[in-house]
């Protein structure tokens, strides 16, 4: 189908597609007088997801654009959810009673009236007193006790001041490629219009820090939760490990060993000394006995000295104690006990040796040795035999004191170890959990400062209406007017599956066109086309067919019409070509014969005459469909014939004629002409 087609097309049916678009138009503007005047607002806000600062800006961090593109995704669709434009229509609601209420008229002209007719039939009493929340509150609560009360029914409507699916007309969009976004909403009021916006923003602004709070709060109270059961488990660890070093005296258990340690070396180091210088004199001793067994002044010097000797050694047991004896727990009476008691040590063996030196003042020994030098000697190692071994005796004392320590100390060091490794355990544990404690908080207040929404450009209150759309939608219903049924009349002629134009119905049958005759209306007189004219414009081409296809023929030539279907216009094109050749060829009336038969495929054709025919001429309906049985029909047809018959079209729309008469004979104005020319 070309453009010229097109054309013909369109030009055809003018006159209802004409119709259509001034209907079309007509409606709307009729629509457009009853539409109240539009008042729009809106508001920009700044969501900081690429812009903002928050506490990990200065980490480095590349901007992480799918992140940001489903933050902003998820802010638009919180914005215009079905549970925020219900929360928004409800406040709206409350808002509007509230100043009805205070006797404020917020709405303009016609809107309030609407509004109060609107406001009687809802079961609700305002007091002037009542805050917004309350009112909002007493609102939600009777629209959710069931879904026939009257407030209910008003939210879930088209009521053009807080209906849901007005209220859906609120756009929400992202500002560019920006992190900013655009609220914008038209009603029919500027009020409505402003005051709906800040709503929308309040009730966005809150449930979103609401949603970001909440998705960290349960991370938050985990880890709460366990830095404090830790936190406990640490301090009762703690005050076990308290109450054990008091319980058992212990300052600083590993100094306390320490300094119990070196002491019990030392000791030792000193019962060592000791053991040499006692077994030294008791040698010396015994060698001095040896020599002066004989002596009798000896037993009486030994029977003297054997009267102090028990003293001495009391008197160095107690002088031993008081060394020993640690010099922080020493006072002034110690050290006067001491002196007294080295006095009397000193004073013994003055005594002694004086004795001596009287009773042995001329003795010798066997070997020459003076008395005096060898009981000297023998006093001598007596006192340091009593010495040594008083002080022997001391040191032993104090070792079985240091091992009773020793006995007490052990077992207290793997208690302590163990409590100090609990402490240590859930010290690390508490450290842990509260590491990721401060983790959780910061990972939070950095999300809410990261999406923290400031408002750019506050919701205003339109002063002045939209300009009015009613021209533009008036043009466009004209053009939608003319295009759709334009284009169902293209579309329908794409679609039509009938014979209609000779090509198409030589290419469906395999049959040369031998003539056409056009469809004609039921006042031909009053159409615009000569279809005298065209008659015989067909009828002169159909003649010329029939010249050439009867050339071979020596006499009359005789033509067979058929019809595969009754009432295809078998009669009418004889009596169209007979007419025809009557009037302006009667040379030829001797040269055809023409002979009709029934239509194929409702009546037999078993007369062999039907041979003799030089032609064949087939007619067919332009305006129907070729299936299968005709081509069957058709085919048997030719056998039986033995030859292909013509096609004869008829009933031929008269736009489509021109492809085989040429130019359609008709009355056209000069711009039809013009158009024509230009298309031609």
């Amino acid at each position: 189908m070309n453009f010229a087609q097109i054309v013909r097309l369109l030009v055809r049916f003018a006159p209802y597609i004409l119709v259509s678009a001034f209907v079309l138009a007509g409606a709307t503007a009729y629509m457009s007088l009853n539409a109240k005047k539009q008042y729009n607002s809106h508001t920009l806000l700044n969501t900081g997801l690429i812009s903002g600062y928050n506490i990990e800006s200065n980490q480095g961090q590349r901007v992480d654009y799918a992140y940001t593109n489903n933050e902003i995704e998820n802010l638009i669709n919180l914005a215009t959810s079905f549970e925020t434009y219900k929360e928004l229509s409800a406040r709206l609601l409350a808002d509007l009673m509230l100043a009805q209420a205070n006797g404020q008229k917020v709405l303009i002209g016609d809107n309030l009236g609407e509004w109060y007719t609107v406001l009687e039939d809802l079961p609700l009493q305002i007091q002037k007193t009542e805050s917004p929340e309350a009112v909002y509150e007493r609102i939600k609560a009777i629209a959710e006790a069931d879904k026939e009360n009257a407030i209910y029914k008003l939210m879930h409507s088209k009521n053009p001041f807080i209906g849901l699916e007005t209220l859906e007309n609120l756009k929400v969009s992202r500002e560019g490629s920006s992190d900013m976004i655009r609220m914008e909403y038209t009603s029919i009021d500027p009020y409505l219009s402003q005051k709906a916006l800040e709503l929308l923003t309040e009730i966005f602004m809150t449930k979103q820090k609401s949603i970001k709070e909440g998705q960290t709060d349960s991370v938050i109270n985990f880890f709460e939760e366990a830095t404090q059961k830790t936190l406990t488990r640490l301090q009762g660890a703690e005050d076990e490990l308290l109450r054990f070093r008091v319980k058992n005296q212990i300052i600083n258990y590993y100094e306390q060993t320490r300094f119990i340690a070196g002491n019990r070396e030392e000791l030792i180091k000193k019962y060592q000394e000791e053991l040499r210088t006692k077994a030294a004199a008791e040698s010396s001793l015994q060698r001095v006995n040896t020599e002066i067994q004989d002596k009798k002044s000896l037993a009486r010097l030994q029977k003297q000295i054997a009267q102090n000797q028990g003293k001495i050694a009391d008197y160095n047991f107690a002088l031993m104690e008081l060394e020993l004896m640690n010099p922080d727990q020493t006072s002034g009476s110690d050290e006067s006990l001491k002196g007294d008691l080295e006095n009397k040590l000193s004073s013994l063996r003055n005594e002694m040796l004086d004795v001596t030196y009287e009773v042995m003042e001329t003795s010798q020994t066997s070997d020459g040795v003076p008395t005096t030098n060898l009981l000297s000697q023998w006093l001598n190692s007596t006192i340091t035999v009593e010495e040594s071994t008083a002080r022997i005796e001391v040191i032993n004392q104090r070792m079985r004191e240091y091992d009773e320590i020793y006995d007490r100390f052990a077992p207290l060091g793997s208690t302590l170890k163990r409590l100090e490794s609990e402490i240590d355990v859930a010290e690390r544990e508490y450290l842990e959990n509260l590491h990721s404690f401060n983790q959780a908080r910061l990972h939070k207040y950095n999300m809410l400062m990261s999406s923290n929404l400031k408002v750019i450009d506050k919701p205003f209150y339109p002063a002045q209406p939209e300009k009015s759309k009613a021209i533009i939608m008036l043009v466009l219903s004209f053009v939608v007017g003319l295009i759709v049924p334009s284009g169902v009349l293209i579309g329908a002629e794409l679609m039509d599956a009938s014979l209609k134009t000779p090509k198409n119905a030589s290419a469906t049958t395999k049959l040369a066109i031998a003539g056409v005759l056009p469809m004609y209306p039921k006042a031909v007189d009053k159409d615009p086309i000569d279809f005298d004219i065209l008659d015989r414009q067909a009828m002169n081409l159909f003649l010329q067919e029939l010249k050439v296809a009867s050339i071979a023929s020596s006499g009359q030539a005789k033509i067979t019409v058929c019809s595969i279907h009754p009432a295809e216009g078998k009669s009418t094109v004889i009596e169209k070509v007979r007419d025809f050749i009557r009037e302006f060829s009667p040379a030829d009336l001797d040269k055809f014969e023409f002979r009709e038969i029934p239509s194929l495929l409702n009546h037999p054709y078993v007369d062999d005459s039907l041979r003799e025919s030089e032609i064949h001429l087939l007619v067919v309906r332009a305006d129907r469909k070729w299936n299968e049985a005709d081509q069957h029909a058709l085919k048997v047809y030719k056998k039986f014939v033995g030859q292909k018959p013509l096609l004869f079209l008829n009933r031929v729309r008269t736009d489509i004629m021109e492809e085989i008469t040429g130019e359609v004979p008709r009355k056209r104005s000069w711009i039809r002409k013009r158009i024509k020319a230009l298309l031609s």
